[in-house]
């Protein structure tokens, strides 16, 4: 929401290159379609302004400094997987990880919910039914969809009109993740297989990229064994302190498991879906936006996301917090962020991993190899 609110300043108030009516009709298209928010509202600019080439070129140029910068974290992480340093800086990260989703989680709920007691309903089911199966079940986005059709049909809080904010916003504490059932780098997957599995992850990134989170899990952990559950959350702390939209973590996940090859498929697959949807369901959106049906489907989505991301958090936080260092981290770093509102992530981040390298070797948390 943060670079949504700049491009409105710089797009349309200084340069003028957007009217104020076209950028809202595009942030509302970005709310409706699945993808990062601020990365779909460039691209739409990019796309009304010179087309499809327009459009393509603000989705590679937006891009392109996140996939830089992650692929040398990734390179970095992979060397040096090995030291006890890297363990220690990822055991006092985790904690503050699972405070800034906890945080991201507020916020979306107060947003998203507010005082709709069908919304909560639905939030309510969606997290416990999280919680039990231990798992994100992606019928849960389909089902609250299909329901939201009728429940939520011209709901007032329904997304978004097209002069109207968008229900969800695109928070940078929205995270991705991956980890480590093996060594690193001892599962290679092919470069076909990273695009078509990110290119359909990317099509669930419906209204925040947290919903990646629970995907991610349920596919590269669970079920692929690609990576395990320690470098889940040392890959969502760097997705959370690294530019860019943060499903950029994809690009993380593809050079651990692929290589350089690997990184390129998972990032064209992972913003693919966005840069389609914006290109192909510009002209759809604008003419049906306000089709009550179709504002009562996102909105049944919307919510549902909310109580997954509270029962993932839960699950992550298993992971994350197994001591009582681990766990004061996490209680004090949601204090701080609650306190203090415009608390820059990567410090708190930075706190963290200067903790836990402080303490890493007196404490010696065995759990973390379990």
């Amino acid at each position: 929401m943060a670079l949504a609110n700049y491009m409105r300043r710089d797009l349309v108030e200084v340069r003028g290159w957007v009217s104020e009516q076209e950028y809202d009709s595009g942030l509302a298209i970005a709310a409706a379609c699945p993808g990062p928010l601020a990365y779909q509202l460039g691209v739409y600019c990019g796309y009304i302004r010179f087309g499809v080439a327009g459009g393509l070129l603000v989705a590679v140029a937006f891009g392109l400094a996140p996939f830089l910068i992650v692929v040398a974290a990734a390179a970095a992480y992979t060397a040096f997987a090995d030291n006890w340093q890297l363990r220690a800086l990822f055991y006092g990260v985790g904690p503050v990880v699972v405070a800034l989703i906890l945080k991201a989680c507020w916020n979306l709920g107060l947003k998203t919910l507010r005082r709709d007691r069908v919304a909560w309903a639905f939030a309510l089911i969606a997290g416990a039914v999280t919680v039990v199966v231990q798992k994100e079940l992606a019928a849960l986005f389909i089902i609250a969809g299909l329901l939201g059709v009728f429940v939520f049909a011209g709901d007032p809080a329904a997304p978004p009109s097209r002069r109207s904010a968008p229900a969800v916003p695109s928070p940078k504490s929205g995270t991705v993740a991956v980890a480590l059932t093996a060594p690193i780098g001892s599962v290679s997957v092919a470069a076909w297989k990273l695009f078509l599995f990110f290119f359909k992850t990317g099509c669930l990134v419906f209204g925040s990229g947290l919903v990646i989170v629970p995907f991610l899990k349920t596919y590269v952990v669970d079920q692929y064994h690609w990576l395990g559950n320690r470098a889940f959350l040392d890959a969502v702390a760097i997705g959370m302190i690294s530019p860019g939209p943060v499903v950029i973590t994809a690009t993380f996940v593809g050079y651990v498991v692929g290589g350089l090859g690997g990184a390129v498929a998972a990032t064209v697959g992972i913003f693919s879906p966005a840069v389609l949807f914006t290109v192909l369901a510009t002209p759809l959106l604008l003419r049906y936006g306000q089709n009550r049906r179709l504002r009562g489907f996102i909105r049944g989505v919307t919510v549902t996301v909310v109580g997954v991301l509270v029962g993932t958090t839960y699950l992550v936080a298993r992971t994350a917090i197994g001591d009582v260092l681990t766990a004061a981290i996490a209680v004090l770093s949601l204090v701080v962020l609650m306190w203090w509102k415009k608390c820059p992530d990567p410090l708190l981040v930075a706190v963290g991993a200067v903790i836990g390298l402080a303490m890493y070797r007196v404490i010696r948390p065995d759990w973390l190899l379990h």
